[in-house]
């Protein structure tokens, strides 16, 4: 923005990350197969530190474009990666727990980042007062992909297996994953429906202030974190499909809730559920993914996953913007919750066996 950008051009940026990430699924996956789990990861994190560093200093328009691009390929392989990364480096029983882990400490580490970089600007601007704030600027993110960098370390440090493809030849698609992808596909028509347009919701459908909506979302952080420090407990007392199902089940109960609600303060409060039950969804559906896939398939797998969640988040995100302007938000948040129980419904009758830890 200080550049001169505009939100048609920033719109178009965004718009080719996402569709890198959407390119980048499937050729992941086979460079997992090819490569092994490790170089792949060390590839990504190389990759995304150099990229994100030249869209720092590179900002000419058609350069950004290209660079988002190659971002969201960036993106898709650490996604793809992680997944398989982590199911190798834990026992089954224990992987719940190791994904919970895994999202709660990026969501914390994500909000402690975002206040930490929207205030070193202006404590750099403090100290060196002749520095030009878009200097600084650049300089923050410059010193966050030196950070990205820093996980090379560990990561070469990591024991993961240099797997490759067998010389047999295997299907594309899974028994398995031909009845966990179409649930997973509606359960992303419902993340991708409301998260991007709940700021809006609260300030137009409820009128809340700015920074009433900062503590909403503030809390609602929170909540996630703690929501997914919980989830393995849940789905190791309850069952795997069991617990999944109910955690959807709930995230549409506050879908209706939201709709029905006049009040910001009910509504936050809601809202707060929402998110936490939502995220709380996510180490059960990546341990249902990886448990169900055999070790040398995972890659593939979480390609797939990727491909399907990604595209149908895009598609909710796209059709709701339309249905919550036809429609209001009581109308659509009805549908989106209705939505939730049919993905609920597809992990059971699909994906459900005896409701115990190790079910796929």
């Amino acid at each position: 923005m200080d550049h001169g950008y505009s939100e048609k051009r920033l719109g178009l940026i965004t718009s080719a990350m996402a569709a890198g990430n959407l390119a980048g699924a499937i050729p992941a996956g086979k460079l997992i197969q090819r490569w092994g789990l490790r170089p792949a990861l060390l590839s990504c994190i190389l990759l995304a530190t150099t990229v994100f560093s030249t869209r720092a200093i590179w900002l000419a328009f058609p350069s950004q474009i290209g660079l988002a691009f190659i971002s969201g390929i960036s993106l898709s392989m650490w996604a793809i990666c992680i997944s398989p990364a982590v199911a190798e480096l834990t026992e089954e029983r224990h992987r719940p727990f190791a994904f919970s882990l895994f999202f709660s400490l990026g969501i914390g580490v994500g909000a402690i980042a975002g206040i930490l970089g929207g205030r070193l600007p202006g404590y750099l601007k403090s100290i060196s007062a002749t520095a030009h704030v878009v200097d600084l600027e650049r300089l923050v993110l410059l010193l966050s992909c030196g950070v990205v960098a820093l996980g090379l370390w560990p990561a070469v440090k990591l024991k993961l297996e240099h797997s490759v493809l067998p010389a047999r030849s295997r299907p594309l698609l899974s028994p398995f994953l031909l009845r966990f992808l179409p649930a997973i596909a509606v359960w992303s028509l419902v993340t991708g429906s409301f998260s991007p347009f709940a700021n809006v919701y609260f300030s137009r459908h409820l009128h809340m202030s700015l920074p009433e909506i900062g503590t909403v979302f503030s809390f609602s952080q929170l909540a996630q974190v703690v929501a997914v420090l919980v989830a393995p407990f849940v789905l190791r007392k309850w069952g795997m499909i069991t617990g999944i199902v109910s955690m959807q089940c709930v995230t549409a109960l506050c879908l209706f809730s939201l709709a029905l609600v006049h009040f910001p303060v009910q509504a936050g409060f809601v809202y707060i559920g929402f998110t936490a039950f939502q995220y709380m969804n996510e180490p059960g559906t990546y341990s249902l993914l990886m448990n169900g896939a055999a070790e040398d398939e995972r890659g593939g797998a979480a390609a797939s996953n990727s491909l399907v969640v990604s595209s149908m988040q895009m598609i909710g995100a796209a059709l709701a913007g339309g249905v919550f302007s036809r429609f209001g938000y009581t109308s659509s948040l009805m549908g989106i919750g209705v939505i939730a129980l049919i993905a609920a419904s597809l992990f059971w009758f699909l994906l459900g066996r005896t409701g115990t830890l190790n079910e796929v």
